[in-house]
């Protein structure tokens, strides 16, 4: 019994090469998922643009906004709405794109409805976390849209060339331990 390894009688300089090929194949694929399968780096995270589009997302999901007139709108549209609706309407009353809500004008419609009604003012306070947590989702989103976005400016022939090379590396190796038995 003999036990032959990397390149055999058998085996053809054909053989060799496909297997680097597809090594090469298989690594530049690999690479270029990786380009967006990786987390940000610590120097994409700090970079001036995405800090400051980053700030910018989260600092609208404050801001009064066409999001926020459509949404009212949709309220507004409501023939029988409650109290608490009526007063979380009025919170923005006069407002202008990029005004936000002051919180003591919350607190005081909180204050008015509880000496209204106190299930209106828990209704109130519910319609505030509802915005808040819409608000919210959209703003996780947007920077979610903007790391990808980040990922697509990396450099793509960078992680595909690393890819490939890592490819025929492990390729080399694999064939390298391949081993064949005859008897």
């Amino acid at each position: 019994m003999t036990i032959q390894s990397i390149n055999g009688t058998e085996r053809t300089h054909h053989n060799a090469l496909a297997t680097l090929g597809q090594g090469a194949l298989w690594g530049a694929a690999a690479g270029y998922a990786g380009k967006y399968v990786l987390p940000l780096t610590h120097e994409e995270k700090n970079s001036d643009e995405y800090v400051k589009v980053t700030e910018k997302i989260r600092k609208q999901k404050t801001e009064y906004s066409v999001r926020t007139e459509k949404y009212l709108d949709g309220m507004k549209a409501k023939k029988n709405r409650s109290l608490a609706e009526d007063e979380f309407i009025k919170l923005f009353d006069g407002m202008k794109e990029g005004d936000h809500v002051k919180p003591s004008r919350i607190r005081k419609a909180i204050k008015t409805l509880e000496a209204k009604n106190p299930l209106e003012a828990l209704d109130f306070k519910n319609i505030c976390k509802e915005t808040s947590k819409i608000a919210e989702d959209t703003a996780k989103q947007c920077v979610q849209a903007y790391k990808l976005v980040t990922k697509h400016i990396r450099p793509t022939a960078f992680f595909v060339t690393t890819g490939a090379v890592v490819g025929v590396a492990a390729a080399l190796i694999g064939d390298a331990l391949k081993t064949e038995v005859k008897s």
